[in-house]
């Protein structure tokens, strides 16, 4: 077997079955508000809904990693799975708020652990020396995911009725047992040396750097540049529909097109680029996209330029949000990949939410160009914080792990 590649049999289930799991996660993210107003015929409920799937998505990834040491991620992968599957379906008997609070509750925490979990599978099956390259093409499948799964559920929700709400309920969880099934099939060779590498991992715990929270040191500076940047663009994220709206622009869900497709581009060919070159030559491109494209959309004359600065906007994520997660895998002990994964996970998840709530506020006093300017000026201010810290940090199978 050539140990130099990339798509093995493993690694293309395991992207499918990100896709499939992501797929049931982006179907929910911009409906649940509505079905909250619907069985509760009020809209208060809105921001309830989507803190409740954050708090089980952050709250798990604080525990993900030191599980996946334990139980090994493949386990974990097919008991997320099946608590996705049992959460996406028991959104149809969610008849009242709070039923719909502790769905979607359990529905982020599946998600949490299947993400932390199927990052660590990737990163022991990718070889070391394409790491930046194979984890920018395992995410793919979460791009696919954010680009197909809301344009999904609104072809099925076209009057936003109970009935299609079920409909919409029942494919997700059918997706979720997809996905299930092909996380069985993931018992290759690939497979079973992954499992061989975490044992002999975990037989050095007693030598490991000390933890904070579980966590290593190593974690805390990519960590931090992971929230910095998801808080400087989350207010577009969650606001740019909207924003369009107030300035007569029509079809802004195209918005999230333009960005995927930009995410899709630059994982590419980014991680290549980083694993042969360094870190550095993605990386500050990439704070550099984020400034611009935020300021182009704080001035867009039009929805075409919008649609543009979108596209550069996922180029900005797509490339150095796999590279962070690189950063995070490789200062840190083989044995903690998973707590590794699930701090990179954590940080994200932070920074949009976050992000988001403070952003609305901003917007409410300030208005949207001078906050989406804000998040411009942030996205520079992480690039010096990352001049000053990572900057020197490549990804190489011949460099010495640091921090």
């Amino acid at each position: 077997m050539n140990n130099d590649r990339i798509w093995t049999k493993d690694f293309t289930l395991l992207m499918i079955s990100l896709l499939l799991i992501s797929s049931a996660n982006y179907f929910f993210a911009p409906v649940m508000a509505i079905y909250a107003g619907l069985i509760s015929h009020s809209a208060a409920y809105a921001s309830i809904i989507t803190a409740s799937f954050y708090l089980g998505s952050v709250g798990m990834r604080l525990i993900n990693g030191t599980l996946v040491q334990k139980y090994g991620a493949h386990r974990l992968m097919l008991l997320s799975a099946g608590l996705g599957l049992i959460a996406c379906f028991a959104h149809n008997f969610a008849g009242v708020i709070a039923l719909l609070v502790i769905f979607r509750i359990l529905h982020g925490i599946s998600y949490s652990i299947f993400s932390t979990a199927s990052g660590t599978a990737a990163s022991f099956m990718v070889p070391k020396g394409r790491l930046g390259e194979g984890m920018g093409y395992y995410t793919i499948g979460n791009v696919l995911a954010m680009a197909l799964g809301p344009a999904f559920a609104t072809m099925i929700l076209t009057d936003n009725t109970l009935i299609q709400f079920h409909q919409l309920f029942f494919t997700a969880a059918a997706i979720c047992t997809v996905a299930f099934v092909l996380v069985c099939f993931i018992k290759t060779d690939d497979a079973k040396n992954f499992s061989l590498d975490m044992k002999k991992a975990a037989a050095s715990a007693a030598s490991l750097p000390r933890t904070f929270l579980g966590f290593e040191k190593g974690v805390i500076l990519p960590t931090l540049i992971s929230f910095l940047m998801s808080f400087a663009y989350s207010p577009v994220i969650i606001y740019v529909t909207v924003y369009g709206e107030s300035r007569g622009w029509k079809n802004m869900g195209f918005a999230f097109t333009a960005y995927a497709l930009g995410l899709l581009a630059s994982r590419l060919f980014t991680g290549r680029v980083s694993d042969r070159l360094g870190a550095d030559t993605i990386m500050f491109p990439a704070y550099l996209c984020g400034a611009l494209a935020l300021t182009l959309i704080a001035f867009s004359p039009s929805a075409r330029i919008l649609y543009l600065a979108m596209v550069i906007l996922g180029l900005c994520v797509g490339a150095y949000n796999p590279q962070i997660n690189v950063f995070c895998i490789s200062r840190c002990s083989d044995a903690r990949r998973g707590t590794a994964t699930a701090a990179f996970n954590g940080a994200c998840d932070l920074g949009l939410a976050f992000g988001s709530a403070v952003g609305g506020l901003l917007i409410d006093h300030f208005g949207y160009s001078s906050t989406f300017l804000g998040g411009a000026a942030l996205c520079l201010i992480t690039m010096v914080i990352y001049f000053l810290t990572l900057s020197h940090f490549s990804i190489h199978p011949s460099q010495k792990r640091a921090g």
